[in-house]
């Protein structure tokens, strides 16, 4: 009934000019969180997820220029965010708007006391939504603004990664692929004299031999290192499996998975052992066999089972790490 009053004023206005319904009682916007949750986490940042609903009841569209957040990790502020996530809600409609938000591990280094005892943060957020209130004709005493403010609270892992890589080894061809690549490359070339070429590139010699260059032929070369992922901090990451693509000097080298996992206190070592085509022996991965040492970019993903209270279903976890190696 009151809502049917509502709508008879509103026909009326015409008729008798601008009356005060926000003394009708109209309904206000609402505005209700659906969702909050850590998203995704990598060995740099974390990143929350929000879903935001917003209900409209007026006649004309809602421009919500976004969720004011002010983010505490262990009682102290870490930084604030103005309008995050903006959207429009259609008049009379209801808007659903997904948005992220990132907080870098680096911000907190120096915010929270003893950070390399800690295991978890607790983190807070304060966010604040304010919708504008349009103004729409006939209507009159409507607010400028109404807010909605919400308190969330979510654990995260401390974390201050150090990565590095060791035991790089790449091995010569087996005499058998070697000489199925030759009958393959049609090169009549002496399958002593080309083993002892690969040889010599793979110490990081001139090959005494100049029969053939082994980046001519594809020849699978086994090459086996650890990634060893270590935190200065007393979180643990666990898990099983970890998808990664691993470059030397700026040269793609070789991608996949492994399951080589073992830990030792905060170090977790990945075993890799893989291969790649001899093709790939480009002047900057020769290098790496002459100096005896390069640089290294490691991008890994795997999932994480956190407490049910941070999140029922796994996380992702991904990073892209890069330093430089000894061999």
């Amino acid at each position: 009934m009151r809502r049917s009053l509502a709508i008879a004023a509103l026909l009326a206005v015409a008729a008798i000019g601008p009356v005060e319904l926000w003394a009708f009682d109209l309904p206000k916007p609402t505005a209700q969180l659906k969702r909050f949750q850590l998203d995704s986490i990598t060995l740099r940042d974390v990143t929350f997820l929000f879903d935001v609903e917003v209900k409209n009841p007026y006649p004309v569209p809602l421009n919500v220029s976004g969720m004011d957040m002010t983010f505490y990790v262990e009682g102290n502020q870490a930084f604030k965010l103005d309008s995050k996530g903006g959207f429009s809600v259609p008049a009379r409609g209801t808007r659903s708007n997904s948005f992220t938000v990132n907080l870098r591990y680096e911000d907190l280094f120096n915010i929270v006391k003893d950070y390399a005892t800690k295991d978890w943060l607790m983190t807070k957020i304060h966010g604040v939504l304010v919708i504008p209130i349009p103004k729409v004709p006939g209507m009159v005493g409507l607010p400028k603004s109404v807010s909605f403010s919400y308190d969330l609270q979510k654990r995260i892992p401390a974390l201050k990664p150090r990565v590095s890589v060791v035991n790089f080894r790449v091995y010569p061809p087996s005499s058998e692929d070697l000489h199925h690549a030759l009958q393959q490359s049609g090169k009549n070339v002496d399958q002593g004299k080309a083993l002892g070429a690969f040889k010599d590139v793979l110490a990081g010699k001139k090959p005494a031999s100049n029969a053939i260059d082994p980046s001519d032929v594809d020849v699978p070369l086994a090459v086996s290192f650890t990634i060893e992922l270590a935190n200065d901090s007393r979180a643990s990451l666990e898990f099983a499996r970890l998808g990664y693509d691993f470059s030397i000097n700026g040269e793609r080298l070789v991608a996949g998975d492994t399951t080589d996992i073992r830990k030792e206190g905060s170090r977790t070592f990945l075993t890799i052992r893989s291969t790649f085509s001899s093709k790939r022996l480009s002047d900057n991965v020769r290098r790496l066999f002459s100096e005896r040492s390069g640089t290294f970019r490691v991008a890994g993903k795997t999932d994480i089972k956190f407490p049910d209270e941070i999140r029922v279903d796994p996380v992702p976890l991904a990073f892209d790490e890069s330093g430089s190696f000894k061999m």
